[in-house]
């Protein structure tokens, strides 16, 4: 008897969810299938945990999730990086709305996803066949998303960690002199870092409000 196909749904929206899970359990042709589903980076994180013995054997993951700090969580591109490095053999179809060529590039370098698809283009049919796809150890990425991989190649913006926990305690109304508390770097170097983000954003003399418009606007934050 062979084992079921253990999977991981992980977005913010449990209508979306239950779509993924209808769509899965509709197209299915006998094969035995396991879904479990999570609503946060922590909720799904302590479940990739539980699940440490039979890990999952491919995650749904969005990107845009409610941040968890205090696990050091602030969005599913963190989450899916420790997905990756604690069960290297979990396949992780990304599943987002975002769709500009900058963020792409990061979450491509970060994750190396088996799957990419755009939800827009997403339907009931597409997603088993990226589940099946994926069971083969082949990679599914959709018509949008080999796009933007095409684009991401040139002027892609790639920022480091740090750089988007300072973006993400900015977003939150988090005042910069109190940024040490939660980022183990000194003022002078975070205002360093900010500058070169600004930069990196092409505003070298904008506001701090015009550099989180532009960073929600690439899905940073």
């Amino acid at each position: 008897m062979t084992n079921p196909l253990r999977l991981l749904i992980v977005d913010d929206h449990p209508m979306i969810v239950l779509g993924y899970r209808s769509s899965i359990e509709h197209n299915n042709d006998n094969q035995d299938i396991q879904i479990d589903e999570a609503y946060s980076c922590k909720d799904a994180y302590a479940k990739v945990l539980k699940a440490e013995k039979e890990p999952y054997d491919i995650v749904f993951l969005d990107i845009n999730l409610p941040a968890s700090p205090d696990i050091g969580l602030f969005n599913g591109e963190d989450l899916g990086f420790k997905i990756r490095k604690l069960f290297p053999k979990t396949k992780i179809l990304v599943l987002t709305m975002l769709a500009d060529h900058h963020r792409m590039h990061g979450i491509l370098k970060n994750l190396s996803p088996e799957g990419f698809l755009i939800k827009s283009e997403i339907t009931p049919s597409r997603l088993y066949e990226a589940v099946q796809t994926l069971q083969q150890d082949d990679f599914y990425y959709g018509k949008k998303a080999k796009s933007l991989m095409r684009k991401h190649i040139a002027n892609a913006i790639h920022i480091e960690e740090v750089d988007r926990k300072i973006l993400y305690y900015l977003s939150i109304g988090e005042k910069m002199k109190d940024l040490p508390k939660y980022i183990p770097l000194s003022m002078p170097t975070i205002e360093r870092r900010k500058k070169r983000l600004k930069l990196i954003f092409g505003i070298p003399e904008g506001n701090d409000r015009q550099l989180l418009f532009l960073a929600k606007e690439k899905g940073f934050v």
